[in-house]
């Protein structure tokens, strides 16, 4: 899933947007982000903010890897991507909520089966 959110910039999380709710094959995962001010320049190969999420997840298992990754429309900018561990079986991503959902994520953009 690639979301809509441009986050390559510096990203504050507080407590009006630390929670971002998400499903994989139907089981609900609620993740709280630390709160802090994440630099994240690809660039660069700085994701503070993608290795806060990861953090999070790891913490309950989540079967998902969170990536930073481009997309060109008229201006090029990052979004999170979210792809489920297992690349062989269809799993379905959906009901992206969360006080942090508008910051992080935004709308599903693409649907991609993950590439090697």
């Amino acid at each position: 899933m690639w979301g809509s959110v441009d986050i390559n910039k510096k990203v504050v999380i507080d407590s009006n947007n630390n929670t971002f709710t998400f499903s994989v094959d139907s089981n609900q995962y609620t993740l709280t982000i630390p709160n802090g001010t994440y630099r994240n320049v690809r660039d660069l190969y700085e994701d503070e903010l993608i290795q806060a999420i990861t953090k999070e997840a790891n913490k309950q298992s989540i079967p998902v890897i969170f990536r930073f990754g481009g997309m060109h429309y008229d201006e090029v900018y990052e979004v999170l991507v979210i792809e489920h561990t297992d690349k062989n079986n269809e799993h379905v991503l959906d009901n992206f909520t969360g006080s942090a959902n508008d910051t992080l994520f935004g709308n599903i953009k693409f649907n991609l089966l993950p590439r090697d």
